[in-house]
């Protein structure tokens, strides 16, 4: 098991922030997300087996947001 925090910019509402929680969710892998609209960030929880830190990043990216 794996924690990541990426910056994460384009989110502008808590809609943006349950958006990004949701589809990282539901990605196998992944046991828990959680997006912080404030400080632009997103923490991820992940089996790093089965998922890698970019293909995540790829996930936020194709949701419209940039993540770094």
């Amino acid at each position: 098991m794996k924690n990541i925090k990426l910056k994460v910019n384009g989110m502008h509402c808590q809609s943006c922030e349950l958006l990004i929680k949701d589809v990282l969710e539901e990605t196998e892998g992944i046991f828990t997300a959680s997006a912080d609209l404030k400080k632009k960030k997103v923490s991820v929880l992940f089996n790093d087996d089965k998922i890698s830190t970019e293909q995540i990043r790829k996930k936020i990216e194709g949701l419209g947001y940039k993540s770094e």
